[in-house]
């Protein structure tokens, strides 16, 4: 085979333009006798070794169990005949589930599920394909390939959707961030509202962005207009939430919010769940906790695992086992008895570390905005299953998590570590326990030990010594590696004490930030920086400690607990200590807010915290 060549094929743009529908692709399916559905291969050693022993092309169809496009698909273009035989013939093709490999999951997500990659035989990328492809389309664009690979000219595909990676120009992260901002704030709809118009995705990390850059920037109303810019989508995108089940529905179509698409993922909750706590701490109103009780009623019945853990997603119609399917839009208009007699969408039951991680926080910060201990027990009890079932240790004060249960996964992945993590520590913070500060430590060792790379930043995963082609080089994305900064940037908050004592995990927080800090990676990751802002801004934001002084099972430094927990305040690191210890015995319980340069007086009425520490952190 000729080196693969960096060409751009016309005709081939010209096919991926076009796109039949799926109701004409499903009349054409139906004659699909002669040849059967794809039968496809595992991702394994075995299967890219014979794509090249066999001299076959490669095609990996990475799909979600939740997505109705990858369903249409399956029953229409991989049913037809013509496609099925042209695979069978000249292709090894590899089905991915997005959920299950998070690196997969991470170099294809641009494309959307489902997410197409043909590739050489030696798995050199030629070109992928974003969503759903009729059949004739499909099977013309194959043939094309085909008669390319047999001629030996075979070519990679130019993608404006594939992530650029660049050096950063420098290591100013001033800089970076106001570029970065920038790039994120043009994506804001003001009429419609959200991030984005055409498709209207509950994105919750630009949420949190606009509440930090509101509260850092209190005196400036370029940024405190963001308070209120992400107040108002959060009451719009309550329009997304199940009104006979609850739990949040994945976005909505045609620019508006009330055209759901009606699949339910974890992601979306978790974050959902997180973005209506801290509204309701930022404002002091109740009535943001509504939509937020709509989420868990389904995430604690639905999702929750009878062990403990989180399931991954419900999908968005409902598919039978004759192999008739009821719409999402037709099953979701249904009252809870009408659904129950059709039956119930697949959920899939696999339980992840990372998404249980998010969900995780976020039951913990709605936690401290409630009160609800019922919200607490069910973190307490996923984040006890996640450390028994996926985590094992991997040297010295480490510890790794496996993906999934059972630690036989080989690769270990960067998102795992870095929202558990995150998650163990915003347990800490609400329990004051160090069990969950020293698992969150032994998380972070682990991960500066097998997945951070020389020049600065995490791998996505640990090297896979069986990978081939594009899958042997390591990435280092830049949402994973905004997570894994803001996980090391509040651990390293919790453990320099009064700020004298180094600790292992800034630098690395602050190298992460600067190697996916590069212009092309920051302008081809569009709407996902939002996170990467947040760490950007934490990192240089001044430190706050809020300390609750009182002796073991005195009510009134409980009480003083619980309404310092309510304060949403993202530099602080919370902390309970006896009298003496770190301030003087008053003979009284008491809350200190302290700065880099000044502490408050000791507040003692817990009716008076939220109003006093938020004079305090305006002054700051």
């Amino acid at each position: 085979m000729t080196t693969l060549s960096k060409l751009r094929s016309l005709s081939l743009v010209g096919l991926l333009l076009g796109c039949a529908t799926p109701s004409g692709a499903r009349d054409n399916s139906n004659s699909a006798t002669q040849h059967g559905p794809t039968e496809w291969a595992s991702w394994s050693p075995a299967s890219f070794e014979r794509a090249a022993r066999e001299d076959k092309l490669i095609l990996i169809n990475v799909v979600a169990t939740w997505c109705h496009w990858c369903h249409v698909m399956d029953e229409v273009t991989y049913a037809d005949p013509e496609v099925a035989a042209l695979l069978a013939k000249h292709f090894v093709v590899i089905r991915v589930d997005s959920d299950a490999r998070p690196d997969i999951s991470e170099r294809y997500r641009a494309w959307g599920w489902p997410a197409t990659a043909l590739l050489s035989p030696r798995a050199e990328p030629v070109m992928n394909l974003r969503g759903y492809r009729a059949p004739q389309v499909f099977a013309t664009l194959l043939r094309e390939l085909i008669a390319e690979h047999a001629r030996g000219e075979l070519h990679q595909r130019e993608d404006p959707r594939e992530t650029r990676v660049s050096a950063p120009t420098d290591s100013d992260l001033e800089r970076i961030r106001g570029k970065a901002t920038a790039q994120l704030d043009r994506y804001f709809d003001v009429n419609g509202l959200g991030w984005g118009d055409k498709q209207k995705y509950p994105w919750s990390e630009p949420i949190e962005y606009a509440f930090l850059r509101a509260r850092l920037r209190h005196d400036d109303p370029e940024h405190t207009q963001w308070r209120d810019r992400a107040l108002a989508t959060l009451d719009a995108e309550a329009a997304l939430i199940d009104p006979v089940w609850g739990g949040m529905y994945q976005y909505s179509l045609r620019g508006v919010w009330d055209r759901p698409h009606y699949e339910k993922i974890a992601m979306i909750q978790a974050g959902a769940l997180e973005n209506y706590a801290h509204a309701a701490m930022i404002t002091g109103d109740a009535r943001w906790l509504e939509p937020a009780r709509a989420i868990t009623k389904y995430l604690l019945g639905t999702m929750r695992d009878p062990s403990g853990g989180f399931y991954t997603s419900q999908d968005a119609d409902l598919r039978r086992a004759d192999h008739s399917s009821v719409e999402g839009e037709v099953y979701f208009a249904l009252d809870d008895a009408g659904r129950r007699a059709l039956g119930i969408p697949r959920v899939d039951r696999a339980v992840y570390a990372d998404l249980n991680g998010l969900t995780i926080h976020a039951l913990a910060e709605l936690y401290r905005a409630s009160g609800d201990r019922a919200l607490l027990d069910a973190a307490l009890a996923a984040a006890t299953r996640i450390l028994a079932t996926h985590g094992r240790a991997s040297g010295p004060n480490m510890l790794a998590l496996s993906h999934g249960p059972g630690n036989a996964e080989a690769l270990r992945y960067l998102a795992d570590q870095a929202a558990m993590g995150w998650a163990l520590l915003s347990l800490h913070r609400v329990t004051a326990d160090p069990r969950w500060l020293d698992a969150a430590t032994q998380l972070a060792n682990s991960m500066l030990a097998s997945l951070a790379a020389e020049d600065g930043g995490f791998y996505a995963h640990t090297k896979d010594p069986d990978a081939v082609g594009v899958f042997a080089e390591r990435r280092k994305p830049l949402p994973e590696n905004a997570l894994a900064a803001q996980f090391l940037l509040e651990l390293h908050g919790l453990t320099d004490g009064d700020g004298s004592t180094d600790t292992p995990y800034l630098e690395p927080a602050r190298a992460a930030l600067l190697a996916v800090g590069g212009d092309a990676q920051i302008e081809s990751r569009g709407k996902l920086v939002a996170r990467y802002l947040s760490a950007i801004e934490l990192l240089g934001a001044s430190k706050i400690d809020i300390s609750i002084v009182a002796k073991p099972g005195d009510p009134v430094g409980d009480a003083l607990w619980q309404a310092a927990l309510r304060v949403w305040e993202p530099r602080a690191s919370f902390e309970r200590s006896e009298p003496g210890q770190r301030y003087p015995d008053t003979g009284a319980a008491a809350i200190y807010l302290c700065s880099e340069r000044s502490c408050s007086r000791p507040i003692t009425d817990p009716a008076q915290v939220a109003a006093e520490a938020e004079a305090f952190l305006l002054r700051e």
